[in-house]
């Protein structure tokens, strides 16, 4: 399943302001769910990501996995 239209401009709006956030590792929209990996669970990072989704995007739900750090390869 991929993503829509409204899931991919959802995703452009939110990226530089969550991908700016210390802690976060990536965004994404596996099975078109808003899904923030993290370098590490620390709710501090959790708590800042929701208030700027809910800034950015109100209603949006994001969910959260820990991933670790990614990096290009």
């Amino acid at each position: 399943m991929s993503a829509a239209p409204g899931d991919l401009a959802l995703k452009r709006r939110l990226s530089p302001r969550v991908l700016g956030i210390a802690g976060v590792s990536g965004l994404g929209l596996p099975r078109g769910r808003l899904t923030i990996y993290l370098e590490v669970d620390d709710p501090r990072v959790r708590r800042r990501v929701c208030q700027v989704v809910a800034r950015v995007a109100p209603g949006a739900a994001p969910r959260f996995e820990v991933t670790g750090p990614i990096r290009k390869r």
